[in-house]
């Protein structure tokens, strides 16, 4: 009995892109997404940003300095991704089945596609849905799964859209009902709505079309992501480390229990005694 492949055929097709295979395609993708006119410095905005190269290749992969203020960074500083060792490719699957339809349906059909290990891609998506609910604009540009998690972090009054109503046409050639959609305009007026993120065609493949783009929901989810830093996981993980070895010792250790004071008289007496 032969086993039954975890994702669709289209999807594993969809795999095969460079940016899911090669890290150097990856890396390259994700400048192009947060550097569309150029490389920028991440601490001073300055365009005079230059490539670490050498015979020696001594440092990391992808490294950038700038020659206003000397800071070396990369693509991944101040993103999700920043301090991660799971290496581009395995991010760039993990988004686009989680951003997909008909795609993997938990974190184990996507630990067995990808290779990685469950408490791996639950760390991971923890990240993504962090970033992801920071954003304004409107929800449906994503999937499902995603844009779902979006409309549920934002307030009630987002929650409930008012339909719209069904009202006899002021036109005497029409003599059915139409829809009056003043309250929904109104709703929407009192809760608005952000840019929506724009695709680049950043993921596109070499003899695809804008139209035939099947990569534009994960094109618009690495957008968000590396808007976002993750702040939260940062500070909490500053705090752990900031605490000495001997304090998070003392903080495991059982509390015990004060004694009582009559004890206490009791064994005074037996003292002087």
């Amino acid at each position: 009995m032969t086993k039954q492949p975890v994702l669709p055929g289209s999807v594993r097709r969809l795999l095969d892109h460079p940016v899911f295979q090669d890290e150097a395609a990856a890396r390259k993708a994700l400048e192009q997404l947060r550097w569309p006119e150029g490389y920028r410095c991440i601490q001073c905005s300055s365009p005079n940003v230059e490539k670490v190269g050498g015979e020696k290749r001594s440092h990391r992969e992808g490294l950038l300095r700038c020659k206003t203020c000397r800071r070396q960074f990369t693509v991944t500083v101040a993103t999700v991704f920043h301090r991660s060792k799971v290496p581009l490719t395995k991010w760039m699957q993990v988004i686009f089945l989680e951003d997909t339809p008909g795609a993997a349906q938990n974190s184990w059909q996507m630990a067995q596609a990808t290779g990685l290990a469950h408490k791996t891609i639950e760390k991971m998506r923890a990240r993504i849905y962090a970033a992801v609910g920071k954003y304004e604009g409107p929800n449906n540009i994503f999937g499902r799964r995603v844009g779902g998690y979006i409309r549920r972090q934002r307030p009630e009054s987002y929650q409930n859209a008012p339909k719209p109503l069904l009202r006899e046409s002021s036109d005497p050639d029409v003599h059915h009902q139409v829809r009056d959609f003043s309250r929904w305009y109104g709703w929407r007026k009192r809760n608005p709505l952000g840019k929506p993120i724009m695709a680049r065609g950043v993921l596109k493949a070499p003899g695809e079309t804008s139209s035939e783009n099947a990569l534009v929901r994960t094109e618009r989810l690495l957008l968000q992501l590396l808007a976002n830093s993750p702040v939260k996981l940062l500070e909490k993980r500053r705090q752990k480390m900031a605490a000495p070895s001997h304090g998070r010792w003392l903080s495991k250790q059982p509390k015990t229990k004060p004694r009582n004071p009559a004890d206490q008289t009791k064994d005074s007496k037996r003292g002087k005694n």
